[in-house]
């Protein structure tokens, strides 16, 4: 036994369960209760529940439960008696005979072998930039402003343009042929020979949480037809998908500051160090990952997101904010206001201080989201708006501020062409139903609301009148066919769609046989579908379907339609300009719609 059982039983009765899962995860209190997002599996919700009476904690979806020490072995995934040393750290309480359990610790030795081998990498690497052939690379690192100290504290270095040196360096400290293929660093130039793939570039260690060198990240010194940067491929040690660039340094300094930026890349890692900053990590260019969450989650502090202002960056930005809000992630965001500078730019450009100042002008996620849509406005289609509507009830539902909340349904009204009322509307609906909290409702709430703003309801309801029309006579089919550029709306023109396919194949149209087919197909949204076809069944219709009839809706479709972009380039055209030219802008529009009646 690595452990006395009094012991543990001595720590736990020391010990709050609260604290010890609070230094982990951020906990909601509910009641007499807390909650938080279960790390042990997929969680959206938070599923965990930590009774403070009880001492015990427990997740009621995938069942997973027990004390505070059993907690810190599964989470940190180590023995029972280290969870139990961790116990005691946390809560401040160490017992006689705490010292004395044992670290049971099973060697991995193709680990420890590889980790040698590339610590010895590391090594030549960092001596190869100091010589005469490395001083492309220095030059390089100078060129970019790192200076010595930062050089030797994140171990950057020179590949030699001799491959085969390097490789026959390893070979002499004592690692085998297999073991350095295994670092991901060996690439073969002919059976029985290798060379280094980093060869000729400067060098990025990339280091474990433990600070352990596990990979690298290589840059090209000519321009050449060969990859900017070569980085190691996924290896027994080294997987991109689990392992933030610093983080061996940024773990530490995040729990002492209570904030941790996640950056773009190394450079944006390096000029936060360069003003003090250590807590900060870098994706590396890849999306956030469930394994990322994981390590983020285990810091229990703010994060905040600084990526870069271009569009990918702000692309990539709002993914990360929406896997960090699934999970459950205290966040804010690093408001660049519109800016394509990365922090390496802003440092090197504008000094320490603007540096400074941009880092620490944080946004919550909903301020971002909304300036997001606003400059670059990627939504399309009616649906999209819909869900951008979805995605923000739960929040939108919880503010308490009625400036608050106007502000942000002003600027939802702006990127979603819908109605500010109509939208409210839609928040005060989603308060009401906030007792079943359950996503279904949200859902069943935008779908049956219909939020679009009023200058659409002549089009929608022109559209609404050809569909119900199509689903009756094959002639109105025929017509939408020949003559309709389509329907605005996302839902009526998948129906008409499968109207068309369905008279196609069938002599006359039929309510029954059309629903039969609708309800037995694989269409996306299909219940959605049903539910709108069977709304407009139940609607007022004129009897006839007459030429006058579909003429005058096609009318109203064509105008509805040129209005509606005439107004979207209207929008376009005021952006950036001044009051006194929008102004005039608008006058001009105003006129030449009045010429047009």
């Amino acid at each position: 036994m690595a452990y006395n059982k009094s012991i543990a039983e001595d720590v736990l009765k020391h010990a709050d369960i609260v604290q010890v899962i609070s230094s982990y995860l951020p906990l909601i209190k509910q009641g007499k209760n807390y909650k938080a997002v279960c790390p042990f599996h997929d969680d959206t919700n938070p599923s965990l529940v930590v009774s403070p009476e009880k001492q015990f904690f427990k997740c009621f979806v995938c069942g997973t439960s027990g004390t505070a020490i059993s907690f810190v072995q599964k989470y940190e995934k180590i023995s029972y008696g280290e969870a139990i040393k961790k116990v005691a750290d946390i809560v401040g309480y160490h017992p006689e005979g705490l010292d004395s359990i044992s670290r049971p610790k099973k060697v991995d030795e193709r680990r420890e072998s590889l980790l040698k081998c590339l610590h010895d990498l590391c090594l030549y690497y960092q001596f190869a930039l100091n010589t005469p052939e490395g001083k492309e690379g220095l030059d390089y690192f100078e060129s970019r402003k790192l200076d010595a100290p930062l050089r030797n504290k994140y171990k950057l270095g020179y590949a030699y343009k001799d491959g085969k040196a390097t490789i026959n360096y390893l070979q002499k400290k004592g690692h085998s042929i297999k073991t350095i293929e295994d670092t991901g660093v060996a690439k073969m130039i002919s059976v029985g020979n290798y060379a280094d793939m980093n060869e000729g570039r400067v060098v990025f260690p990339i280091c474990d949480i433990d600070g352990n060198v596990i990979g690298f990240s290589a840059r090209r010194l000519v321009n050449d037809d060969t990859a900017k940067y070569m980085n190691t491929p996924e290896t027994y040690l080294f997987h991109k998908s689990s392992n933030l660039y610093n983080i061996h340094i940024a773990k530490e300094a995040a729990k002492l500051k209570g904030y941790i930026y996640i950056c773009e890349g190394f450079m944006d890692v390096y000029a936060l160090s360069k003003i003090g900053i250590d807590a900060a990590v870098a994706i590396m260019g890849t999306a956030l990952t469930n394994e990322h969450i994981q390590i983020l989650r285990g810091l229990n502090v703010e994060i905040r997101l600084c990526l870069d202002g271009d569009l990918p960056g702000q692309s990539a930005m709002m993914k990360i904010s929406k896997a960090l809000s699934k999970a459950g992630l205290k966040y804010r965001v690093v408001d660049n206001q519109g800016s394509s500078k990365d922090p390496d730019e802003i440092l090197n450009e504008d000094g320490k201080e603007a540096l400074e100042e941009y880092l620490n002008k944080l946004t919550t996620q909903v301020d971002f989201a909304l300036n997001y849509y606003l400059r670059s406005n990627p939504l399309k289609t009616v649906d999209e708006k819909k869900a951008l509507i979805k995605e923000f009830l739960p929040i939108l539902s919880k503010i308490n501020s009625q400036i608050e909340l106007d502000t942000y349904l002003r600027k939802l009204e702006k990127i979603t062409g819908f109605d500010v009322e109509s939208i409210r509307g839609v928040v005060k609906k989603a308060r009401l139903s906030t007792a079943d909290d359950s996503v279904d409702s949200t859902s069943k709430i935008i779908e049956e609301y219909r939020p679009e703003k009023k200058e659409l309801q002549k089009l929608l309801t022109a559209e609404r009148e050809l569909l119900y029309q199509m689903t009756q006579n094959k002639s109105a089919v025929g017509f939408y066919e020949a003559k309709t550029p389509g329907f605005y709306d996302d839902v009526y023109r998948t129906i008409a769609n499968f109207v068309v396919e369905y008279a196609a194949g069938h002599e006359m149209m039929d309510d029954v046989g059309l629903m039969s087919l609708l309800e037995s197909s694989d269409l996306e949204n299909k219940e959605r579908i049903i539910r709108d076809l069977v709304s407009i069944y139940s609607e007022t219709h004129p009897q006839e379907c007459t030429e006058e009839l579909l003429n005058n809706l096609l009318d109203t479709i064509v105008s509805e339609r040129k209005r509606i972009t005439e107004e979207d380039v209207l929008s376009q055209s005021l952006e950036g300009k001044s009051e006194l030219e929008k102004a005039r802008i608008i006058n001009e529009f105003n006129r030449r719609m009045v010429a047009k009646k």
